[in-house]
């Protein structure tokens, strides 16, 4: 018998202090949360329940695989331990970014996979945001969804080569990207700092806790079942069967798909070490009047600039602006983080008003250390029929939804090749307790490499 979890597991120090919440920042006080529609009328796992695949994690990998299975006549069921988008899923700031992270072009990610896998992970992120709007239309999800564009804006006129080379690397994949000049990126931002900016007008944003949860519902409706608050406590394989220990009973599968991201409570240790959690921090300021869309991203895009410590900003539907970030020390970095975010962007965008924090929530998102997907398997053996997926990194939404599409594909019957990624066991980073602390040491260092770009550029 395989048991990939451990009974004693605890979280670590370092682990309680990254998931921990502020009191006065929960998911609660997410804009997302007051604004979104309800999702599916559900509830937890009672007794022993058998089905052919298991996905624990209601996220959008989840349910995105949970829908595609269902659509394709595959018996599936969903675990959440608690509501569809509770986590990361749920906490975003809605940006649909059909591209992966700075510096992870084509050529990049031929060089790490190969050239079949880097050419499938590039051509999947680039279709996703397309997919993304395609389900949200095709399925009526209620998301306040705009497929507006996504832009990346750049901070140094030296990034004018790679901006070039990123747009020449994508088009030759067919994508609907450019290249637009200073005075292009400066109406559409509305922000001076810039000096050019790439476009993707398949891209866009949207309320992302609404997503989740009208992903979850198309699932069900496509025939998923789907059990919340049902916190996976074990996995074990019995037999040629996988069950799941929940507080209410178990859920017994031929297969089992793990999709809980970095909040697997210890389930399969070694593939969630894989990941450093990163806390981020997000806000939504009050109405603003609605004439400063005429000058702060008029064309409704989200926006994320190339600094290492990114400016990230969107409008909302009701003309809030919605930004926030990173923060280095996780304490009292709630509060702070309500000032810090809001003034940077006001630095960049002087026209705009004095803001205040009308809503202020903080998630948790896990970065891989290459910044890759993976599918990783969990049992002794090739045959056992477990699989870890991570795909977030910064790029959750387009690549997430991509990836579960995929994976379900494929557990429909599809052959490893239509498989984006390769199969591998977990291989953790060294000292995966400490993880959660990576990036209060690695946040100080990019700002000062920030600031000796800006400072090389003028």
């Amino acid at each position: 018998m395989t048991k990939i979890a451990h009974e004693g597991y605890r979280p670590t120090l370092f682990e309680r202090l990254a998931a921990a919440p502020h009191p006065s920042v929960s998911f609660q006080s997410s804009f997302w949360h007051a604004t979104a529609p309800a999702g599916p009328q559900t509830g937890p796992l009672d007794g022993e329940v058998e089905t052919d695949v298991a996905v624990v994690g209601g996220g959008y990998l989840g349910f995105s695989t949970a829908l595609h299975l269902a659509e394709a006549g595959v018996e599936v069921a969903v675990l959440e331990a608690d509501e569809p988008g509770f986590g990361a899923s749920g906490r975003n700031t809605g940006f649909v970014v059909p591209n992966l992270l700075t510096g992870l072009d084509p050529t990049v990610m031929a060089k790490a996979l190969g050239p079949d896998y880097g050419l499938q992970v590039c051509q999947m992120i680039g279709q996703g945001g397309e997919l993304v709007f395609d389900l949200i239309r095709r399925h009526g999800i209620d998301c306040e969804a705009r497929q507006s564009g996504w832009l990346q804006p750049i901070h140094t006129p030296e990034k004018r080569a790679w901006l070039e080379d990123r747009v020449a690397q994508w088009r030759k994949l067919g994508r609907p990207v450019q290249a637009l000049s200073r005075d292009e990126a400066v109406y559409e931002t509305g922000s001076t700092v810039y000096h050019g900016a790439f476009l993707d007008t398949s891209g866009g944003h949207l309320n992302p806790l609404a997503y989740c949860r009208g992903l979850a519902g198309a699932a069900v409706k496509a025939g998923a079942t789907l059990f919340t608050g049902s916190r996976a406590r074990k996995i074990e394989r019995q037999g040629d069967r996988w069950r799941v220990t929940t507080d209410g009973g178990a859920l017994i599968a031929k297969r089992l798909l793990l999709t809980t991201n970095s909040t697997g409570d210890g389930l399969a240790p070694k593939a969630e070490g894989t990941q450093f959690p990163i806390t981020l921090f997000q806000m939504a300021t009050q109405p603003l009047d609605p004439a400063l869309r005429e000058t702060v991203l008029p064309k409704d895009r989200a926006s994320a600039d190339t600094r290492k410590e990114l400016i990230a900003y969107r409008w909302t539907w009701d003309n809030r602006i919605v930004t926030g970030g990173l923060l280095a020390s996780p304490f009292g970095s709630a509060e702070r983080a309500k000032i810090y975010h809001l003034e940077r962007l006001r630095e960049m965008l002087p026209q705009l008003p004095a803001m205040e924090c009308a809503y202020a929530w903080q998630g948790r998102l896990a970065a891989a250390r290459d910044f890759m997907p993976r599918l990783m398997s969990l049992g002794d053996r090739e045959d056992d029929q477990a699989w870890s997926a991570i795909a977030c990194n910064g790029r959750g939404m387009a690549m997430t939804t991509a990836l579960g599409r995929r994976i379900a594909l494929w557990l429909a019957g599809g052959s490893n090749e239509g498989l984006p990624v390769p199969i591998t066991k977990p291989d953790p980073v060294a000292l995966p307790g400490l993880a959660s602390m990576a990036f209060s040491v690695w946040l100080p260092w990019n700002r000062r490499t920030d600031r000796q770009e800006l400072k090389r550029a003028t």
